[in-house]
C-alpha cells in the first residue's frame, strides 16, 4: 500500500480527533487514542488495503474509545475533596457553625411571617413547592414569587450584615 501523505494524515487525524470529542471524549484523551491508533495503522500498514485504511484506523480509534470508556467507567474516579479532612467534632468548628446560625437567626429574623415560614419549609425541611402551597394554601406559582423574593431580601440583608 501506498503510504498516505502528510496533508492526509492531519486531516484524517483532525476528523478522527472531532469524532472522538462529539462522542464524550476529553481532548486529551482524543490526542492519545489518534496517536495511538495512527501508529498501529502503520504498523499494519501492509496488510490494510490502501481504500480502507481510513476506515480501519477510524474504527480502531472507536474502538479504543470504546475500551477506555468502559475501563473508566468500571474503576470509577473518586475525586476526594477537603472538607473531609476537617474534623466535624472540633470546638472551633462546632463555634463556627453555632455562631454562623446564629447570625442566619438573626437575619431570618428580619424577614416578614410568611417570608420567614417559606425560606424554612424550603430549605431547613426541604418541602418541594408543591408541598408548601398545600400547607399555607397559597397557589404554587405565588409560592415560587414569594419564595424568590424572600431569597433576595435575605440576601440583601445578609450582605449589609457583614
Amino acid at each position: 500500500m501506498a503510504k498516505p501523505s502528510n496533508e492526509e494524515l492531519t486531516k484524517l487525524s483532525n476528523e478522527i480527533f472531532q469524532k472522538l470529542c462529539s462522542m464524550g471524549a476529553n481532548p486529551q484523551d482524543a490526542k492519545e487514542i489518534v496517536q495511538e491508533s495512527l501508529y498501529r495503522g502503520f504498523l499494519n500498514i501492509d496488510g490494510i488495503d490502501s481504500k480502507s485504511f481510513r476506515s480501519w484506523v477510524f474504527k480502531v480509534s472507536i474502538n479504543q474509545y470504546y475500551d477506555l470508556y468502559r475501563k473508566n467507567n468500571r474503576y470509577p474516579v473518586m475525586e476526594f475533596d477537603d472538607h473531609y479532612l476537617i474534623e466535624e467534632d472540633q470546638p472551633e468548628n462546632i463555634f463556627i457553625k453555632q455562631e454562623t446560625k446564629e447570625e442566619y437567626e438573626q437575619v431570618l429574623y428580619k424577614l416578614k411571617p410568611l417570608e420567614r415560614t417559606l425560606i424554612k419549609m424550603k430549605y431547613e425541611d426541604e418541602y418541594s413547592y408543591k408541598e408548601i402551597s398545600e400547607h399555607l394554601n397559597l397557589k404554587e406559582s405565588n409560592v415560587k414569587t414569594y419564595l424568590y423574593r424572600a431569597r433576595k431580601k435575605l440576601t440583601e440583608l445578609f450582605r449589609r450584615e457583614q
